[in-house]
């Protein structure tokens, strides 16, 4: 059955959310891999709401050239039929609408439903603890893969880490990591209206998270022989 519908997917990659602050970077991104020579991407489709507004972002993200022929198909997080036929068409399914916990879970259940791929940029823990809880059996049964924290809040502190670990050989190895950023423009760094709403929903609703964590059973702790103390504020 996954071989059959397998080859009846018509697309490697479909970008949900495409039209939106962070989506059409993300789209300028993937053009860069489409169909280059040493890419497995090899088809790419835009989705969301507002087919005019998607059509918009991929102009935007071709510019200085033509913007090429992809698809553009209409979804919307608030129509499960709606997302269920974009897994049907898809390996995967990268989604750019946030905030997350106010508008994805369908998306995570749509994928887990019908055994597509899931992969967001998401920086919001109790969203990502949740829909784990929630839906990890479910993935599981259908080989889902269901991926969070793939955007700037995540991937430079573990490609760090990954780097660092190389530096080191045998047992001398370091049990903990402290990364630090620091951000160089020649133009005025702002931020997005989406991220900070995410920020602030993210401490609004801490105590549901921790009463997330306290219902879920309890993971052994690693055992650490030496670790040095956390600083003030961490």
């Amino acid at each position: 059955m996954e071989e059959e519908n397998a080859q009846n997917l018509q697309y490697d990659v479909i970008i949900l959310g495409a039209s939106g602050f962070t989506g059409k970077y993300v789209v300028r991104e993937a053009l860069k891999f489409l169909n280059a020579p040493s890419s497995p991407l090899k088809t790419l489709a835009l989705a969301g709401r507002n087919p005019a507004k998607l059509a918009q972002s991929l102009e935007w993200a071709a510019h200085p050239n033509p913007p090429p022929q992809i698809p553009i198909l209409t979804a919307d997080t608030t129509d499960p039929q709606s997302l269920r036929r974009l897994c049907s068409r898809t390996k995967l399914i990268l989604n750019c609408v946030g905030p997350y916990r106010l508008f994805s879970e369908p998306v995570v259940a749509a994928c887990t439903e019908s055994g597509s791929d899931y992969l967001d940029i998401c920086g919001e823990p109790e969203f990502m603890e949740r829909v784990e809880a929630k839906y990890h059996e479910k993935a599981a049964e259908t080989s889902s893969l269901v991926v969070s924290a793939c955007g700037f809040d995540s991937v430079p502190a573990e490609l760090g880490i990954i780097f660092n670990s190389r530096q080191w050989i045998g047992p001398a190895l370091p049990n903990q990591v402290e990364a630090y950023l620091s951000l160089e423009s020649d133009k005025r760094i702002v931020g997005n209206l989406g991220t900070y709403e995410s920020a602030v929903l993210g401490v609004a609703n801490g105590p549901q998270l921790q009463e997330l964590r306290r219902s879920r059973p309890k993971r052994a702790r690693p055992v650490i022989p030496w670790s040095h103390p956390l600083r003030k504020g961490q």
